[in-house]
């Protein structure tokens, strides 16, 4: 990170008639007429700030890969396994290494150099290892060390997060029964509860783990299944191996009793795990994977990275979902729905958990600061594949969900988006990082256009596969693409908190050849920055609609069109892409003007908010057009909002019931069928 301080001196040089002495005064310290109580006060936040701030770890030796032997009692819930890592000295000289091992029992750690196995002194502290090298190691050397131990995650303490409940890494569920599942969840930083690692996302490692189980049981891990070999005393010991690096937290194993289901995408193996009897919900919930992955495939021109795709459902699973590379692991909640929008909810849990296959695994954020790196992308690839499966008035439906979910979370917490001074990683997992990501990077594609968007995300995998990032590396790729210095948006929106109030007046005068709208950001400067906005407004005329692009720079800002004859009304911000909170001026017949000619949900769905209480023929009218509509919510709204005059059975009450009756027999939608049968027997 770098951080850009300018400085302002003033220097004065006084000469005198029996001196040379040249004196220098500090604008920053003259006039400081500070209490020593205030200015200590001062000193403290500014020491406290330098020491909460929480950079990505520092890397003295890199894991190059495990090699993990690993059983389990699953009735003491406990694992015993033998790690062989192998790692080298990422540049300064080292002759000390310190893993991460969260309440392990260790036999012995050994240096292994060809086949002798050379003891080494270490300690150990219940969550660190600290062990003494043979000699010093540079950084053109590898060393491989092995280390014997019981993994005991029953006795980490935990208090976990609203998005992780708990951190113990290893779980044993129905220990004492026939039917145990054993799996792991390894963000933020517990799998080293099951394996001694440097548990931190800046770290990439291969691996090869030899998992032993009952031989009735499956196991999975990360990468491909080399063997299957059976063991004397009734168990079997798989070998699964991960080739292409990825970060400490994404290995994962599970095992248990489960039914599986197989699928191609290309040459790549994809597998459903889930209980016997449960396959056909699964079938629902998966069936489209192989279309995710070919579509974030195209639209990235990146194709899926990694050697398969795996997806398990599991008991009690501690987390919604969690994305270990090639190996995803939902909890049961997914297979449970009772109508299409549940259905499609689940599904979006899916195509949120591949697309991290792209935003995390394969480039991985470098510490729990930069998370959005991770979550962001994924949030808002949910939007992506509806809008591509579903259509845009579905997918921005599902926009302002997030939205919704942000703006509650902002009333109570406003944060930097990407927040050095977190006071716990798990703080992370939250609105700004989830919904106000994905809303942010929604702008961000309205803002450079599609091309240039989907361009720099190519760019940006291409530069920094298997490595791990900061946000600047987002920006670079950006600026990279589209040759524009794009600072001003990565530090409004990435590097503050809060967003934009605005006050926006339109003023149409009927005998003037101007139109225009004046734009003021009323938002709390000193909890959110002062926005510039590249943005756009529509204006409409009876037959035809122009479009004008708008820069904002200004607290109050107006800007004026010269226009033929008198505007319909004019649509700020016609993409629906600036997050921010909207104050507008507009009547009720321009209200009516935008629920008819608007195309995009968000300016649909604010004008039948407002024209909620209003009543009018001409409303009415648009009512029955809307009834029509493609999208099913839109049909459903402008059902319900139709008010029918039944005293004098006018003609539009009887094209109501007419379309009313066409309905009943051609809707596909329950929700809509439903309420026009409704709606026909209140009319009866």
């Amino acid at each position: 990170m770098k951080f850009k301080i300018l400085f302002s001196l003033f220097i004065f040089i006084i000469i005198s008639c029996n001196t040379n002495k040249i004196v220098l005064d500090n604008s920053e310290n003259s006039g400081n007429f500070l209490s020593p109580e205030t200015e200590q006060k001062i000193i403290s936040q500014k020491e406290k700030q330098i020491t909460n701030y929480k950079s990505s770890n520092t890397t003295t030796n890199n894991l190059i890969n495990t090699e993990l032997h690993i059983r389990f009692k699953i009735i003491e819930k406990q694992a015993i396994g033998n790690a062989i890592i192998t790692l080298k000295p990422h540049f300064y000289p080292t002759d000390s290494l310190t893993l991460d091992a969260q309440q392990f029992d260790i036999n012995e750690i050994n240096l292994i150099r060809e086949d002798i196995q050379i003891p080494l002194s270490y300690t150990y502290n219940n969550n660190k290892i600290k062990i003494k090298l043979d000699k010093t190691y540079t950084r053109n050397d590898t060393f491989k060390i092995s280390i014997n131990y019981t993994a005991n995650p029953e006795k980490v303490k935990s208090v976990g997060s609203w998005a992780i409940h708990d951190n113990k890494g290893l779980y044993f569920i129905n220990a004492d029964t026939d039917n145990p599942q054993i799996w792991t969840q390894g963000e933020t930083q517990s799998n080293s509860c099951w394996f001694p690692t440097i548990d931190s996302p800046n770290q990439k490692m291969t691996q090869d783990f030899y998992i032993t189980v009952k031989k009735d049981f499956l196991t999975l891990s990360n990468g491909k299944l080399i063997s299957s070999v059976p063991n004397s005393d009734g168990t079997r010991t798989d070998y699964w191996k991960q080739s292409k690096p990825h970060a400490p937290y994404l290995a994962m194993i599970a095992s248990g009793k489960f039914e599986e289901i197989r699928d191609y995408w290309r040459d790549i193996p994809l597998t459903v795990y889930v209980e016997k009897g449960k396959e056909k919900k699964a079938e629902k919930i998966f069936g489209k994977t192989g279309k995710m992955i070919e579509f974030y495939s195209r639209i990235l021109n990146y194709d899926f990275p990694w050697d398969k795709y795996s997806q398990i459902v599991v008991k009690n699973f501690v987390s919604g979902a969690m994305e270990n590379t090639g190996a995803v692991v939902f909890g049961e909640y997914v297979l449970n729905f009772k109508n299409e929008h549940q259905r499609m909810e689940n599904e979006l849990v899916v195509a949120h958990e591949l697309s991290h296959h792209w935003f995390g695994d394969l480039v991985t954020c470098e510490s729990w600061a930069n998370l959005p790196l991770n979550e962001s992308f994924a949030d808002y690839f949910e939007y992506l594949w509806t809008e591509h499966e579903y259509g845009r008035f579905e997918a921005d439906n599902h926009l302002a969900d997030d939205y919704l979910n942000y703006n509650f979370e902002r009333y109570f917490k406003n944060e930097n988006l990407i927040r050095f001074y977190n006071k716990h990683r798990d703080d992370m997992f939250d609105a700004h990082s989830y919904q106000k990501g994905g809303l942010i990077l929604h702008m961000l594609r309205y803002t450079v256009r599609d091309d240039a968007f989907f361009n720099a995300l190519h760019l940006y995998l291409k530069n920094n596969a298997y490595k791990s990032v900061e946000i600047h590396n987002l920006r670079l790729a950006f600026e990279e693409v589209t040759g524009e210095d794009l600072n001003w948006f990565f530090n409004e929106w990435f590097l503050n908190k809060g967003i934009p109030d605005l006050k926006i007046t339109y003023n149409n005068i009927q005998n003037t050849k101007i139109a225009s709208l004046k734009i003021e950001q009323i938002q709390n400067l000193k909890k959110a920055p002062l926005y510039k906005i590249r943005t756009s407004v529509d204006i409409y005329f009876p037959d035809t609609v122009i479009n004008r692009k708008i820069i904002i720079t200004k607290q109050n800002q107006t800007f004026k069109f010269s226009v033929n004859e008198k505007p319909v009304f004019l649509n700020f911000d016609p993409d629906n892409s600036i997050l921010c909170k909207k104050e507008e001026n507009y009547t009720d017949k321009e209200y009516i003007a935008i629920l008819d000619k608007a195309p995009l949900y968000a300016d649909k769905s604010e004008a039948f908010k407002a024209l909620n209480s209003y009543r009018s023929n001409r409303l009415n009218e648009v009512y029955l057009k809307l009834a029509k509509h493609p999208y099913w919510k839109f049909r459903y709204k402008a059902i319900a909002a139709f008010k029918p005059d039944t005293k004098q059975d006018d003609s539009l009450t009887a094209k109501y019931k007419e379309m009313l009756k066409g309905l009943d027999k051609n809707e596909t939608n329950s929700r809509v069928k439903s309420l026009v049968a409704k709606k026909l027997k209140n009319l009866q």
